[in-house]
């Protein structure tokens, strides 16, 4: 097991050379990327790159999530700026979601020496806190220098992690080492660090060791395997294959992605920006046998407590089991609504586009578009990648990357459609699971025209009063416009709501007024025309 000394030197080297930052998402969560290379130090072959995405209106950045690719798998980097799904992770958390490129070895070693960065003493741990440097200053928020770390890695990426977690313990609040682990059992800030080593079982040899070391010494690390042979998906040779058994990350994000949230849920600063981390609650804590999978809480657990997974709650610990039995996660939580729905309309054609975050246990596989409230159609996707035989809209290959990258548009164009009609559309995301989200907001097409949040105007029965029937979709703004003059708003039963005397014609948001639920119904008397928009 290669064990690696933590010191980095103070003086590191912050100079840089900046490419122009830029919108670079096609579809889901909307940021800037910020591309950047930090000259080699120590023993590196080549220089680092560092792509980094940072959410539109992040605000204070509460901390970094990193995502280091494994030896010989540079081209990954760039991909993550594409990956709906931990990008999606970033913008919950007000993070920054960095991709580092490492170059592995060089023409003269057959590209095979993997420690000339995935040993932090080799100078790869000077540049990556270089990067923070200057993505600060790039992108003119100070506090990324010091905020505190998520840290993913893979295979030399998982060493990289291990060893930054050792040098710094102080600043990772949660770390994830996928197929490889540096041993930092005698580094006792570590110990405090909820780490979750996993392998598959050809593996376990680079976890195994490090893992068990650390929990006889009480370290908050858990371990897990993915139990079955995986599914190679390639034209010269499909099939079940047990040759990529341990290395690839396969279906490990579904596991991954959570442990990353308990821990930053538990060990954030509440004041976003600080570099200050909670440790973690220990009073409800379970554990989990590692060969029979048995869990327990902390008073009921009967099995060899010095080896077990440490988990921080019952929850995680279920998840955890139900893994390790099956290799993957059933999620029966529903993914977020998209939003941003738009709509063209012309020659009888509507073009339809919007934005969704991903379901952060799953990730999306397709959208289904309604039309008047009923299913229209379930989106068909054609890619696919090397472990499974299922397409969707955007999954995850050997290296944890996405595919495909970048991520499809989300778009829908429904055809042959009438003037005179008028007709409704929402959008819902579907995870890997199979589950449905709940619906978007609703778009309208009435007479050529497209209105987004609220239906078209439902007139009264009675003309003479003026009034009318609005109907608030999802749970945001719901806007009317309305001339000037006197405005009553009422709910459904009636009772007024809000009495206004309008001085000139205005936007007026009624959401807040239209309670909870979806829809939510309001009507408006005035002495004046009412119009949704």
């Amino acid at each position: 097991m290669r064990k690696f000394p933590y010191f980095i030197s103070a003086c590191v080297f912050a100079g840089a050379l900046l490419a122009p930052a830029g919108m670079t998402q096609a579809a889901g969560p909307q940021g800037t990327v910020y591309q950047f290379t930090v000259p080699k130090q120590g023993g590196m072959y080549a220089d680092a790159t560092y792509y980094c995405w940072l959410p539109n209106n992040v605000g204070t950045v509460r901390t970094i999530i990193v995502h280091q690719h494994g030896c010989t798998r540079e081209g990954d980097a760039q991909q993550m700026m594409s990956d709906v799904q931990w990008l999606s992770l970033a913008k919950k958390w007000h993070a920054v979601f960095i991709a580092p490129k490492l170059i592995t070895g060089g023409p003269s070693d057959g590209s095979t020496k993997c420690n000339n960065w995935d040993d932090i003493a080799n100078g790869s741990g000077n540049t990556y806190l270089a990067a923070l440097d200057t993505l600060a200053r790039r992108a003119s928020h100070p506090e990324i220098k010091t905020v505190p770390w998520a840290l993913w890695g893979h295979s030399g990426g998982a060493f990289w992690i291990t060893a930054m977690t050792g040098a710094h313990p102080e600043r990772v609040a949660v770390a994830v080492a996928q197929a490889g682990s540096a041993d930092i059992s005698n580094v006792p800030g570590a110990l405090k660090v909820p780490l979750l080593h996993h392998d598959g079982k050809k593996d376990m040899v680079y976890n195994g060791v490090p893992f068990a070391a650390g929990r006889k010494k009480g370290a908050l690390w858990a371990f897990a395997v993915n139990p079955f042979p995986l599914w190679v998906n390639t034209p010269s040779n499909p099939g079940w294959s047990d040759e990529v058994f341990g290395h690839a990350p396969h279906d490990m994000r579904m596991i991954a992605i959570p442990w990353i949230e308990a821990g930053l849920q538990a060990r954030l600063p509440d004041q976003a920006g600080s570099a200050q981390l909670k440790d973690m609650d220990t009073t409800k804590f379970w554990l989990g046998d590692t060969v029979t999978y048995a869990i327990g809480s902390a008073a009921d657990f009967t099995g060899n407590r010095s080896i077990a997974s440490w988990f921080p709650d019952e929850s995680f610990a279920k998840r955890w089991k139900e893994y390790m039995v099956i290799g993957t996660q059933k999620d029966s939580t529903q993914p977020p609504s998209p939003y941003n729905l738009a709509g063209s309309y012309s020659n009888k054609q509507l073009k339809l586009t919007w934005d969704s975050d991903a379901d952060l246990e799953t990730g999306i596989k397709t959208f289904i578009i309604y039309r008047n409230g009923t299913p229209l159609t379930t989106l068909q996707y054609n890619t696919t990648t090397l472990f499974t035989k299922a397409t969707g809209f955007q999954r995850w290959n050997d290296g944890d990357n996405p595919a495909p990258a970048p991520a499809p548009t989300m778009t829908y164009t429904d055809n042959n459609l009438s003037d005179a009609t008028t007709y409704t559309y929402q959008i819902s995301t579907v995870n890997w699971s199979d589950v449905a989200g709940p619906k978007s907001q609703v778009l309208t097409l009435q007479g050529g025209q497209v209105t987004v949040g609220v239906q078209a105007p439902l007139p009264s029965a009675n003309p003479a009063s003026r009034k009318s029937s609005v109907f608030c979709w999802g749970s945001g703004a719901c806007k009317v416009s309305l001339a000037a003059g006197p405005v009553d708003i009422c709910d459904v039963r009636g009772t007024l709501l809000k009495s206004l005397d309008l001085p000139q014609a205005s936007l007026l948001d009624v959401g807040n007024l239209a309670g909870a639920g979806a829809p939510r119904m309001l009507i408006i008397r005035s002495g004046h025309s009412v119009r949704n928009r």
